[in-house]
């Protein structure tokens, strides 16, 4: 299973100069995770994408599965805001249209608790990818997400107007 690689992988980003650990399966909770801190904001809220190979997850809710092709490890995060009720229109619009220039991964958006996160898959031949390829991986995700967390926010609390938004998203990527 790729989670054998966490260990590893935690070393790497470590080293790369991410926050990152992993825990052990447990009872508590039944699946291995790799913790990757890749921002902290000026209100020391952390961004952390929890990495966890899905095949496990599979596993985990229906036992009797059998085992992927390849390897899948699924990276998610929760932003540390929520959005406001009269706000979420206009968010889950601009989710959409960042989420169509992403190069890997997409935002989503809860609408029981109002929750913003950003979710990838990354396949990999087994064992699981090279440190290098998740190492680069995450940093170009790292890079939108961070990037994206100021606007979506902005938007989420009300403070800025979905046009206002693309018309920034627009400028900053001309």
């Amino acid at each position: 299973m790729i989670s054998s690689l966490f260990p590893t992988y935690a070393a790497a980003l470590e080293a790369a100069g991410f926050g990152a650990w992993h825990e052990e399966a447990s009872e508590a909770s039944p699946i291995a995770s790799l913790f990757v801190v890749i921002h902290v904001d000026d209100q020391d809220r952390k961004q952390v994408l929890q990495a966890f190979d899905a095949r496990e997850v599979a596993k985990a809710i229906q036992p009797e599965a059998t085992d992927f092709p390849i390897a899948l490890l699924q990276l998610t995060m929760q932003y540390p805001f929520s959005v406001l009720p009269a706000c979420f229109a206009d968010v889950a619009r601009l989710l959409h249209r960042l989420s169509s220039l992403l190069p890997v991964g997409t935002f989503l958006l809860s609408e029981d608790d109002r929750a913003i996160c950003f979710r990838s898959m990354i396949p990999s031949d087994d064992p699981g990818l090279s440190t290098e390829t998740l190492v680069a991986t995450i940093m170009i995700i790292q890079r939108f997400c961070v990037d994206s967390a100021g606007l979506i926010e902005a938007v989420a609390n009300g403070q800025m107007s979905l046009e206002q938004a693309l018309a920034l998203a627009t400028r900053k990527n001309a």
